[in-house]
């Protein structure tokens, strides 16, 4: 069988034995191909090359039969190979699978073309529905983690990720991984966000956790004080509750006011705007409208007519 697991545009290409086709092979002689149907006058037909038109009527022959045997899995192996984001050829490829078997292997071969196709949904979703139908998550993790190694921003890892966390229920080690991540790189956003997400999920926001995550935030803060993606997640921690029931947080910003980060952090001032809005204080909805104005005249120009704006819905509140 010309068989190669891998896409056919990708470094290790040199390696593939050449496209034999379908038409040629003995075990496929007795299959009538589909041809694509364009209607009789199509505008703009696509160019698709010989092999692969090839590839795609057989592929067509065999999911319109529904034939569920391992030359039709050979048919599918080709068509992710010329295209790793064919859903129809990966969901045909499921329905062989619960056939005729061989998840374990079906593992192995997915795992090649996530490494190959890190930023392709249709992978990663087989990857999943893989993992599900084994019912064991042993490797899922590592590999996740492999892969967030090389993107520790792949939004299609985190979302597989999350899904595992949630389906197998392995959060013991989560907290301590996301830190792992946070040292390596403070500015993660994606692990601010994992953060969030494992103690939404496990211990839940209460009064005793808001306390520690309001202290851990700002020892992170302390790396690097114009981090947005720690600010944010301190923001957060007051969205779950309220700044009133955590008074750190605004003592801390106007602590650190009186440091050389009054000078040139413009997240402080965001988050004090953000809290002094929610007070109705007039004289702190006053200050606040001050920080709109040093936001706008250097500390924050990208967003300048944001920050126009918010002054001019504060002075309202205040008129």
């Amino acid at each position: 069988a010309n068989s190669s697991l891998f896409p056919k545009g990708d470094t290790m290409v040199e390696e593939m034995p050449p496209y034999v086709k379908f038409g040629k092979r003995e075990e496929f002689a007795d299959v009538v191909p589909v041809l694509q149907d364009d209607g009789p006058d199509p505008v703009c037909p696509i160019a698709y090359t010989d092999d692969y038109t090839d590839c795609m009527n057989y592929l067509r022959a065999f999911f319109l039969s529904k034939e569920l045997t391992p030359r039709a899995l050979i048919v599918t192996e080709e068509a992710v190979s010329f295209n790793p984001a064919n859903y129809t050829a990966w969901y045909y490829r499921r329905l062989i699978r619960n056939e005729v078997g061989g998840w374990d292997e079906e593992l192995e071969i997915i795992q090649d073309f996530v490494s190959e196709n890190a930023k392709n949904y249709q992978v990663w979703f087989h990857y999943r529905c893989v993992i599900e139908a084994l019912n064991d998550p042993t490797d899922c993790l590592n590999f996740i983690a492999e892969m967030l190694e090389k993107d520790a921003k792949n939004y299609h890892a985190w979302t597989i990720r999350q899904w595992a966390l949630k389906f197998f229920g392995l959060w013991d080690n989560e907290l301590e991984y996301v830190d792992k991540l946070l040292n390596l790189d403070v500015r993660n956003n994606s692990a601010w966000n994992q953060r969030f997400f494992v103690i939404e999920s496990t211990t839940g926001y209460t009064n005793e956790v808001l306390k520690a995550e309001i202290i851990y935030t700002q020892e992170k803060l302390k790396r690097g004080s114009n981090n947005t993606s720690a600010w944010n997640y301190l923001r957060g921690l007051a969205k779950v509750s309220s700044y009133n029931e955590l008074p750190e947080i605004e003592e801390f910003c106007v602590e650190k006011l009186e440091s050389t980060w009054g000078i040139t952090c413009g997240q402080l001032y965001v988050t004090l705007i953000d809290i002094y809005t929610k007070s109705g204080d007039h004289e702190k909805l006053a200050t606040a409208i001050e920080y709109c104005e040093k936001l706008q005249s250097g500390l924050d120009d990208i967003h300048k007519k944001y920050w126009i704006y918010r002054k001019t819905t504060l002075e309202k509140l205040i008129a």
